[in-house]
């Protein structure tokens, strides 16, 4: 109820009658429950009820760490909805809806919830950390699955199949996003999914993957060569190896998000590939394989222990190849430990 807490302080503090949250991952965050056809958690200064479809009732009153009501009809719902005239929103309800809560609930004011849902879900739990730990270690063997598959003649697409099967055989619910297998030319492409390509010899291979677990996500990439790497493949993933390695060494407690990404992004660029690094250093992994914060150059958080991140610099060269290391790391005390732990030199 402490998460529930800080929504009831956010609504007094900005007199407002009432809060209301759908979206999925926001749901099970503060309820405990992930109802197939959704919800709505009603949060007033004073209580919380969750409010789903009759179909969801039963199974929703055994998950739910908040009480269960049921509607019927959407009738039903926005008649419930009448009670109040100011309400916190999350920003991603649907234009659609905040009509109809105008017109069909008469509400007049909507004020925004997402900074408060940001900066209690940014710090993750020992509860979390572990969770997205398991996450990590099912991506890890469906990783050295993968390293056991890729070999010359093998389309893309068989090689994501084998880690999918893999990481459901270790406990995953399924993958946190379509698995990158990208060989060849191919490699430069940073979310270039498995595709029907078969994987020839002297490719580069991008292989990028996580597992979702119990609702938490884990992320991690590794780049091969298969058989010998040329003088320019090695080149450039010994470069990327470092700045991910000094990424994860420098990551602490009180540096920005952006001096983070500036003391990887620095590396490449004094090698001369600063323009071949073309995306952020890393992004927040939690119920979403992407939220807050951003390690870019625009985000300036203060990192604070138990934020969870990626490190995953690359180097991408059109019609040559591209190189991608990434790790899941935790902001600890006084640092930051690496939760995806399979081998980083050049295989």
């Amino acid at each position: 109820m402490q998460r529930i807490g800080k929504i009831q302080e956010f609504i007094s503090e900005k007199e407002l009658d009432a809060a209301l949250i759908m979206g999925k991952e926001n749901l099970f965050y503060f309820t405990g429950s992930s109802p197939v056809l959704g919800g709505y958690l009603l949060i007033t200064p004073d209580d919380a009820v969750f409010i789903v479809p009759e179909l969801e009732y039963e199974e929703a009153k055994e998950s739910s760490s908040i009480p269960v009501e049921k509607f019927k009809t959407f009738e039903e719902l926005f008649e419930r909805f009448r009670l109040y005239q100011s309400l916190g929103l999350e920003g991603k309800t649907s234009f659609g809806f905040v009509n109809n809560l105008k017109e069909k609930a008469g509400i007049r004011e909507f004020e925004s919830i997402d900074d408060v849902i940001k900066e209690l879900r940014i710090i993750k739990t020992s509860d979390e950390i572990e969770l997205i730990g398991e996450a990590c270690k099912i991506a890890d063997a469906a990783m050295m699955a993968a390293l056991e598959e890729i070999r010359e003649g093998k389309r893309e697409r068989e090689i994501a199949a084998k880690m999918e099967y893999v990481m459901k055989v270790h406990g995953a619910d399924k993958t946190a996003f379509d698995t990158i297998i990208a060989s060849g030319w191919r490699s430069a492409l940073p979310h270039g999914v498995a595709s029907d390509k078969r994987i020839e010899r002297g490719e580069l291979v991008v292989i990028d993957e996580g597992a979702l677990y119990r609702h938490y996500n884990s992320d991690i990439t590794r780049t091969i060569v298969v058989g010998h790497p040329n003088a320019k493949q090695k080149e450039i993933y010994e470069i990327v190896l470092e700045a991910q390695k000094k990424g994860v060494e420098t990551a602490r407690p009180g540096m920005t998000a952006k001096e983070l990404d500036t003391v990887v992004r620095d590396v490449i660029k004094e090698y001369g590939y600063g323009e071949r690094f073309i995306h952020s250093t890393g992004h927040g992994v939690g119920l979403e394989i992407h939220e807050w914060p951003r390690v870019s150059q625009q985000d300036k958080t203060v990192l604070k222990p138990g934020m969870i991140i990626t490190i995953e610099p690359g180097i991408y060269i059109p019609k040559f190849g591209g190189v991608r290391i990434e790790d899941t790391v935790v902001i600890t005390k006084n640092g930051a430990k690496r939760l995806t732990r399979t081998e980083r030199e050049l295989i």
